[in-house]
């Protein structure tokens, strides 16, 4: 029979307790190489436990990668990618066809509107031309284009 060796109760326990994940907002442009640097986070040592998780995003969502991290100095900190997000090498989600949105005039109080699946998107456009534009930019919007 093989001898398995089991895991200690004490080492198993809720991992945001234990290890502490936090979020990081970049802004654009921001580089993995520039997050992984050892005085990037300088200004937020003072949280820094080792083992932790930070999530990285930039404002554009370019960037976007979870940290641990392994060793924290009283000046750097040492990370190390354990998830980064590739444009490039990531599967791409095709296009799919959305039901096109309804233009109506909703009366006084809504004037010119648009719906989109039985559900009121936006109201008090002036003129009937004005809410198809909106409406066109919402599908848009839904499509990722």
């Amino acid at each position: 029979m093989t001898q398995v060796t089991k895991l200690a109760g004490h080492r198993f326990a809720q991992a945001d307790y234990s290890i502490g994940r936090y979020a990081a907002t970049v802004p654009s442009e921001t580089s993995l190489e520039e997050v992984t640097h050892p005085e990037f986070f300088a200004n937020h040592l003072s949280v820094f436990r080792p083992g932790m998780a930070i999530d990285v995003l930039s404002d554009d969502y370019k960037l976007d990668c979870t940290l641990r991290v392994l060793a924290i100095t009283k000046t750097s900190a040492t990370v190390r990618v354990i998830r980064f997000f590739d444009e490039a090498t990531a599967p791409h989600v095709t296009s799919t066809d959305v039901s096109p949105p309804e233009v109506s005039f909703g009366g006084p109080h809504h004037k010119w509107r648009f719906l989109h699946g039985g559900n009121v998107i936006q109201t008090g456009f002036d003129t009937k031309e004005a809410a198809e534009k909106a409406a066109e930019k919402y599908i848009e919007l839904m499509k990722g284009e």
